[in-house]
């Protein structure tokens, strides 16, 4: 939803004199850029040390770069912690990475916490902060460590810089080609690991250059716009990729709760494949769940050559997740067929249970024709519309279409766009 650039007072004295319209002047109204910024994390594992954690913040600092490091305990002294606070006054980010590095599904649950709080505590006493997140040694997990490690837990994509085999160049080149908008690198701080402080001086101007910006996993999530879950093992923070798209079909409402074998998966959200087809690339499907497992989309086909593959999403958060139409054209390409040849597509967890609640078909909304003033997107323009803008511009109210109401085209929503709104009406009724 774009801005309310006006005040309630204004909004109410003019809206309250129906008679009188109001003529627009120019105003130059800060606009929203329409290239966002690519946000990469990178983290560090394994320290702190005296040697080479600092070879990596000098980097960092010569970039003008930030980063987040996941210290184990036994690794902090009196010396190391010089190192942490360093790290911390230039706005990294301190977390959890236990205090002993042992495999932690083998240990109690009462040991796992006091891993945990050792490196906690030890890290308030240097920064002032607690760790906000924890990376499992050996990225080994089980339910007990869920249930008792109150911090959303991270992986990442790495580049294997743990090993001595692994070059310099590799490691670079690993990291720059994997490059997206929200991904989580996983690299190595350890004494002596010299290779990735090597490799940073590549990774980072490389990556700047093609517009990345390198944050702390907490700025990640805030600018991602997302919550870190305690119940996901991170690797990424994908923006949600439809808030241009708007409800084309409910497909499935109400609460089914199944593993991957549920037989009833394959007949509980209905598509039709030749809509979709007519819908081409502007089509969307958005998935509403519970549960650890994320939705995936099945493909089917048993006419011809058999077929079974499934689509992971775009993008999911524990509670949504959206497939993109291009998500499903490169699942078709792929296995060399199509839409049309498609026998089943259904939805079903991606290894184990979970409840699904809604399915939405969505449309982007430059392939549906915006009809100015239409604010409730009923496909026609009227006093209706009118009264949906009073009380949006009242806070008592949303838009169901708000590009139809920036009748101003300045990408908001104000007094102005309410008094052409007021013109076009009197203009329409004679």
């Amino acid at each position: 939803m774009k801005f309310k650039n006006l005040v309630k007072p204004a909004i109410c004295a003019v809206i309250s004199i129906s008679t009188v319209f109001c003529s627009v002047p120019y105003m130059d109204f800060e606009k929203v850029s329409a290239e966002e910024s690519k946000l990469i994390a990178l983290t560090f594992d394994d320290g702190p040390n005296t040697t080479t954690t600092n070879d990596v913040l000098d980097i960092l600092e010569k970039y003008n770069a930030v980063a987040s490091f996941f210290l184990i305990g036994d690794n902090i002294n009196e010396k190391s912690a010089v190192t942490v606070k360093r790290a911390y006054d230039m706005g990294c980010e301190i977390d959890n990475h236990s205090k002993t590095h042992s495999n932690m599904p083998e240990l109690t649950a009462e040991q796992i916490v006091s891993e945990i709080e050792y490196v906690d505590n030890y890290v308030y006493e240097i920064t002032g902060e607690y760790p906000k997140f924890f990376r499992p040694p050996y990225i080994d997990t089980n339910q007990t460590m869920y249930d008792v490690i109150d911090k959303p837990f991270i992986c990442g994509i790495g580049c294997s810089d743990y090993l001595a085999s692994v070059t310099t160049k590799e490691r670079a080149d690993s990291v720059i080609s994997s490059a997206k908008d929200g991904l989580i690198v996983l690299l190595h701080d350890f004494q002596g690991n010299y290779q990735t402080v090597e490799a940073l001086e590549t990774i980072i101007p490389t990556l700047q250059e093609e517009g990345y910006e390198f944050v702390t996993l907490t700025e990640l999530f805030e600018r991602q716009g997302e919550n870190p879950k305690e119940t996901i093992l991170y690797s990424e923070v994908a923006k949600y990729p439809c808030k241009d798209y708007k409800v084309y079909k409910n497909l499935f409402k109400g609460e089914v709760t199944g593993d991957v074998s549920w037989p009833e998966w394959n007949s509980t959200v209905s598509f039709d494949l030749e809509e979709l087809e007519k819908l081409k690339d502007t089509y969307a499907v958005e998935a509403e769940y519970d549960g650890d497992f994320q939705p995936v989309i099945a493909l089917q086909k048993w006419s011809g050559e058999n077929l079974w593959c499934s689509v992971q999403p775009s993008y999911y958060n524990g509670e949504k997740a959206c497939f993109l139409a291009s998500d499903i054209q490169k699942a078709l390409t792929e296995n060399n067929t199509s839409l049309s040849e498609i026998d089943r597509m259904s939805i079903l967890p991606y290894g184990g249970t979970m409840t699904l609640k809604s399915v939405n078909l969505l449309v982007s909304d430059s392939s549906v024709p915006v009809i100015d003033g239409d604010v409730n997107a009923d496909e026609k323009f009227n006093i209706a519309d009118a009264v949906m803008m009073q009380k949006y511009l009242l806070d008592e109210g949303t838009l169901t279409n708000w590009k139809a109401g920036d009748l101003y085209k300045d990408d908001c929503i104000n007094i102005f766009d309410f008094c052409i709104m007021k013109k076009m009406l009197a203009q329409k009724n004679g």
